[in-house]
């Protein structure tokens, strides 16, 4: 599959009164993941889309999250290992991605998926914040990490 790899520290605040990983956290994790891809360049490959979907100055494209949706499977518990959030692309639409995850618990030997999730992002105008159209560069450079979409087990 075409994944980015995102290594995120948990934090020890990310606990909750049960003493496991708080859902709100996830959220958080997610919006790394993105930043990591599209702003920075910093996940474990360098997936060419970094700049693609932003831009530096105030009137620039912005990335808006229109949905999200996380699915979570099991208990995350605090570690010293850090997480892996698997991004990819399920779906490139005229002004939107659909990026798609799995946050997979690194304290583990084996590959436990903890979470799964979908969020729906629109490319808007930085001017008049309307939906602006993927560029040509843009969606080339999204491409290659566009695979087959997840199935949430509620929709």
């Amino acid at each position: 599959m075409a994944r980015a790899h995102v290594d995120i520290e948990l934090r020890w605040g990310d606990q909750d009164a049960y003493g496991h990983v708080n859902n709100v956290a996830y959220a958080r994790y997610l919006e790394e993941a993105r930043v990591r891809v599209f702003f920075t360049g910093s996940a474990r490959e360098r997936t060419g889309m970094e700049g693609h979907f932003r831009g530096d100055g105030p009137d620039g494209p912005k990335m808006l999250v229109a949905s999200q949706q996380i699915e979570f499977l099991g208990v995350l518990e605090y570690s010293e290992h850090p997480i892996t959030v698997e991004l990819w692309i399920g779906k490139l639409g005229g002004s939107s991605l659909e990026l798609h995850y799995e946050v997979v618990d690194g304290a583990v030997p084996e590959r436990r998926v903890v979470a799964r999730a979908i969020t729906t992002i629109v490319i808007a105008d930085g001017e008049t914040l309307r939906p602006a159209r993927l560029s040509p560069e843009g969606r080339a450079s999204a491409e290659p990490w566009t695979d087959e979409p997840l199935t949430l087990r509620r929709g």
